[in-house]
């Protein structure tokens, strides 16, 4: 599928959420009942369950039970947020991040989620210094979804140089996670760099399917090696899998200069 820089985001997202939950049962065992802290965070846990697979009546009658136990916990305002960001409710979604910090002004996952919310309400600035301080958590296991949603927002913001840097850390931090090597590539290709642009395209074509994205810069870039009938049958590639794609209007575009 064709997906869009916004979509990464939410799917990066999306990750963090389910990374959270783990393998869970179908509710708190009896023996929580005696540790609040505990049975809250089961049910938590459930809550986030339901929240990635869109059961979200289910996944607030948890939340409910988890409140009971911990009314006022970092971890319960984080889901809550997670779940009117769902419900599209976005001013309780930020009230209930800024909750969470609040109360634990060091849960970088609340703000990892808090700052991928910022960037897709297009809120670059917020988002960029939130994303920067997540990036910062040498222990945080997501560094490298943290430094790619960096560098997305630095390309959005027109720093091309800072954003390179970053996804340049996110590939060396997770060299299977294939986001941030097709955002080098574009930046590499940009700079003239074609040989580097080459070989994180090609990182990235090991590691996932195409996308209209990565078709359309391997035209580009193989025709740049002078590899014509490659350049041409990557281009029947994205004519074929994404024709109503903004790079497919951008091959034809090209086709006839």
């Amino acid at each position: 599928m064709n997906i869009t820089t916004g979509y990464v985001v939410k799917l990066v997202f999306l990750v963090a959420v389910l990374s959270i939950v783990g393998c869970v049962s179908d509710g708190p065992k009896s023996a929580n009942s005696e540790n609040p802290a505990a049975a809250s965070q089961q049910h938590i846990k459930l809550a986030l369950k339901y929240i990635g697979s869109d059961n979200r009546d289910l996944a607030r009658v948890h939340l409910e039970k988890a409140a009971k136990y911990r009314s006022r916990s970092a971890q319960l305002s984080n889901a809550y947020a997670l779940l009117y960001q769902s419900e599209q409710e976005f001013k309780l979604a930020e009230e209930y991040f800024e909750k969470a910090l609040a109360r634990d002004k060091n849960y970088t996952l609340a703000r990892y989620n808090f700052a991928a919310f910022l960037y897709n309400q297009g809120r670059l600035a917020e988002a960029r210094v939130q994303i920067k301080q997540v990036s910062e958590d040498l222990g945080y296991e997501r560094r490298a979804q943290a430094f790619y949603i960096l560098g997305l927002t630095q390309k959005r913001m027109g720093d091309s140089l800072q954003a390179l840097e970053s996804f340049e850390k996110a590939t060396q931090l997770s060299s299977g996670f294939p986001a941030p090597f097709l955002e080098a590539a574009e930046l590499y290709f940009q700079q003239k760099n074609y040989p580097l642009s080459k070989l994180a395209l090609d990182r990235f074509r090991q590691l996932t399917g195409p996308t209209a994205q990565s078709l359309w810069l391997s035209v580009r870039v193989e025709q740049r090696f002078g590899n014509r009938d490659k350049a041409a049958s990557e281009g029947l590639k994205l004519k074929n899998l994404f024709p109503y794609s903004k790079e497919n209007l951008a091959y034809q575009a090209w086709l006839k200069q």
